[in-house]
């Protein structure tokens, strides 16, 4: 753990005004003195702004790096996929690993920031505020250290072996000795941090301002705590499967109960359209519970834009994004259709998955002709190269191969395309750089198709390989890479983004949807089927997604229900991982051959180029839980080493 008597650096914080007028601090300050912090309303401020901070740089809320930030949490689930390897999905990281440790280090940063915090304002007259907004800022700062601490109990302190519980301030990291409390007095305090912020007075029920912990924020994170404590969902890595659930209605209950109060609280879902919640002019939306601010400026900004775009995706500096991760095959193929039928490959290709893996390859290829004549003679022998066989040449259709594959994509589940960029499906509109240049600022109009003409080609060299417009969405490379899927959820249009490095739209930790998919999950838990339905379908039925009602026939189809409206409902949200770690699902869904498809084998089994982005879990330590890092037990004896991990 890193020395944090508190000297701090506060790149991209939320200024916490008194007057709640302007919540993001943009002018960064360090070494402030520990005996000065907490003196003056000022200070006081920036101390708070110091405790949010810390969920900067890590998870998908980073601005920068690429194995520790933004990707891993997206792409870690079943629900993403990596560009390049990662040792975690590639089954290579050991209990020295960066990531677990980077991890360990930034969350426990967060805890000692809060500790600071509440050890300062914890008494009337302390921190140079009214009592109000002392009181106020106290529940904030026990908000966010409840936070950390569900991240670290759930990554490194499952199975009873929880993680050290610090409520102190520490001055120096030789301070650190503590061994694990068990799980479940991390738990207790989760809890009991989250009860203070609800009990207090001061502590509003919602923020209009963006970004702030609030009392229903508050009931949303202590109904996670109940539920993850009340189903746990016993997996076994010699199996690979789980085989019990260990149920406490009692905590399912009141689960159940803080659910219900985020609503009182006034958070409901967004009735203005799916696609338009995930914008900058609502992302301080009535669904947006939790998020983490963002705005176009270097250092403050998220990362996203710039990991999950593609190179059509670019902002005003000329600078466009890299796709360096990007939708599973997996879930897109788990969008139903609009009726409420389950989407099926056979239906639009019969035989689809009787033919072997590379060899789909030629059901993605784009079309050649038209009416008879050669599209453009340049591509022909790009498109002709993916054809290495007769067997692949035979089912290919010239002029009517992106016909019969658009149908795969047609009157699904809205949600599919207005999170991913599909092959010639809806119109991207994105930029050009050399036409940025010469002063036009136009939105251009893309369409994916496969495979492209070469690397990040521009409009104009398209237009030199009689490509008209839509012209093709810019890839990296021309191997198989480009036979991936593309995020839009996020991802500016336009001109929109000032920074492709720096997105300024908001991302968010918790929202109304996920407690509607946690309160059904409770629900169907303690055998009430009706409720988790009613729960599941407020989604479902919603405007601009308007799908089916479910029912359910019994517990195991409601929680694969539950969870699969979770894995659609939440695509690119840094929620699936932890999820699928929660239900023990992650190794069937991710590391194994899972709808037909083997890990990461992208839109048509092809792989990444340079042979990237494996997965595999390791056959030597149990990835269903973080190892306590190496480098932590050597400078702390204290802390016992994970169970089924090698040291």
């Amino acid at each position: 753990m890193k020395k944090i008597f508190f000297s701090l650096t506060i790149l991209a914080t939320l200024c916490l005004q008194q007057a709640c007028t302007d919540i993001l601090d943009t002018t960064p300050y360090d070494k402030v003195a520990t005996g000065n912090m907490w003196t003056n309303e000022a200070l006081t401020n920036q101390g708070v702004a110091g405790v949010y901070a810390s969920m900067r740089n890590w998870g998908v809320y980073g601005a920068s790096g690429y194995s520790y930030n933004v990707v891993p949490f997206e792409c870690f689930g079943m629900t993403g996929e990596a560009y390049r390897s990662v040792p975690y999905l590639s089954g290579t990281a050991g209990s020295g690993d960066a990531l677990f440790s980077t991890m360990w280090k930034n969350l426990y940063e967060g805890v000692h920031r809060a500790n600071d915090a509440i050890t300062h304002l914890d008494e009337a007259g302390e921190g140079g505020v009214d009592e109000e907004t002392r009181n106020r800022l106290l529940a904030e700062c026990k908000f966010m250290r409840a936070y950390y601490y569900m991240r670290l109990n759930e990554l490194y302190g499952r199975y009873g072996h929880g993680v050290p519980i610090y409520t102190e301030p520490i001055s120096t990291v030789e301070e650190c000795t503590k061994t694990q409390s068990p799980e479940s007095e991390v738990w207790a305090l989760i809890v009991q941090d989250l009860t203070d912020c609800i009990n207090t007075t001061d502590f509003p029920d919602r923020y209009l301002e963006k970004g702030r912990a609030s009392k229903g924020a508050a009931y949303a994170l202590r109904g996670r705590a109940y539920l993850m404590q009340g189903a746990k969902y016993n997996y076994v890595n010699a199996s690979g499967r789980v085989e019990s659930t260990s149920i406490d209605r009692t905590l399912l209950e009141k689960a159940a109960d803080d659910f219900s109060k985020v609503k009182n609280c006034g958070y409901d879902l967004f009735r203005g359209g799916y696609r338009e919640m995930f914008t900058e002019a609502n992302e301080a939306c009535i669904e947006m519970i939790f998020s983490l601010q963002n705005i176009a400026k270097p250092g403050y900004g998220s990362s996203m834009q710039l990991m999950a775009g593609s190179r059509s995706a670019g902002d005003r500096e000329n600078a466009t994004g890299y796709s360096q991760y990007s939708a599973s095959t997996a879930i897109v193929d788990l969008y139903e259709y609009k009726d409420g039928t389950a989407f099926d490959w056979e239906t639009i290709i019969p035989g689809y998955f009787a033919v072997a893996g590379d060899e789909r390859i030629v059901y993605f290829l784009r079309d050649k002709e038209a009416g008879g004549s050669e599209i453009s003679p340049q591509m022909s022998p790009k498109i002709d190269a993916k054809m290495t066989n007769e067997s692949m040449r035979s089912k290919y259709l010239p002029e009517g191969n992106e016909a019969r594959l658009r149908r795969a994509w047609q009157n699904r589940d809205p949600r599919l395309e207005y999170n991913v960029i599909v092959p010639y499906g809806e119109v991207y509109y994105g930029t050009d750089a050399n036409l940025f240049k010469t002063g036009n600022n136009n939105p251009i109009p893309y369409v994916y198709r496969w495979p492209v003409g070469a690397a990040n080609q521009s409009v104009a060299s398209q237009i030199s390989m009689n490509i008209a417009s839509p012209y093709d969405l810019r890839q990296d490379g021309t191997g198989n890479v480009e036979f991936a899927y593309r995020h839009r959820k996020f991802v500016m249009e336009g001109y929109d983004c000032q920074y492709i490095s720096n997105s300024s739209i908001d991302e968010p930790i918790l929202r109304y949807a996920y407690v509607l998919l946690m309160w059904a999950e409770a629900l169907a838990q303690m055998d009430d089927l009706s409720g988790a339905a009613a729960k599941i379908n407020l989604i479902r039925e919603r405007e601009s997604v308007e799908m089916p009602a479910y029912s359910f026939s019994n517990k195991d189809d409601a929680l694969n229900k539950i969870r699969n409206e979770s894995r659609r409902e939440l695509v690119n949200e840094s929620v699936n991982f932890y999820e699928e770690l929660r239900w023990g699902t992650l190794r069937q869904t991710k590391y194994s051959t899972y709808m037909g498809y083997e890990p990461a084998a992208h839109a048509c089994h092809g792989t990444q180029s340079n042979n990237n982005g494996g997965v595999k879990w390791s056959d030597i330590n149990d990835y269903s839980i973080w190892p306590v890092p190496s480098d932590e037990v050597e400078k702390n004896p204290k802390l016992n080493k994970t169970p089924g991990w090698v040291y």
